[in-house]
């Protein structure tokens, strides 16, 4: 038995697909503490919060989400895809993913048959550990990826890289 100081967590709790479709994504970005062994920039779209504290973990991250752009996967998907728009309330957030470091990642392309469209309906999954990114077509994702690409650029500019961090936070300036 366990104390109950020391809580077991499982390595992975929950997996959740996020739909993506059309050149209208909207991601938002907010930072905490910049400049300093505690700072975040956490990134919400739809339902789900990701939380970033370190620079390297976020470039992984959309280095992982262009791959199926340079693998040649999104080469049966449309350039455009109605999807329904009834996700989520917005601010609902359900999943929030701390990214302390960069899971495996695979590209895996998909279908299946839609009786209401009539039609056989591809789409491609980025799966980055808890969260599974669905592409349903071209815009989507290259409007998706460039959205959470601006997390680079701030977290470049108000997270500490790893070694400075660990000065900061062992008081050495």
């Amino acid at each position: 038995m366990t104390s109950p100081q020391s809580p077991i967590f499982p390595h992975l709790t929950t997996r959740s697909t996020i739909l993506i479709a059309g050149e209208h994504q909207q991601v938002r970005v907010d930072v905490t503490s910049a400049l300093t062994a505690a700072a975040a920039v956490f990134v919400t779209f739809g339902a789900v919060r990701m939380v970033f504290t370190d620079p390297a973990v976020a470039r992984a991250l959309v280095t992982a989400l262009h791959r199926p752009r340079s693998g040649g996967y999104l080469l049966a998907l449309p350039e455009h895809f109605m999807l329904s728009p009834d996700r989520f309330a917005a601010d609902e957030h359900l999943v929030t993913v701390n990214w302390s470091n960069m899971p495996q990642t695979s590209v895996v392309p998909g279908g299946a048959f839609d009786s209401k469209r009539r039609r056989h309906v591809h789409w491609v999954d980025v799966e980055t550990g808890p969260l599974i990114f669905r592409f349903f077509d071209k815009a989507g994702h290259t409007a998706f990826v460039a959205e959470l690409a601006r997390t680079i650029y701030v977290a470049r500019s108000v997270l500490l890289p790893a070694d400075e961090k660990a000065l900061a936070l062992h008081g050495h300036s």
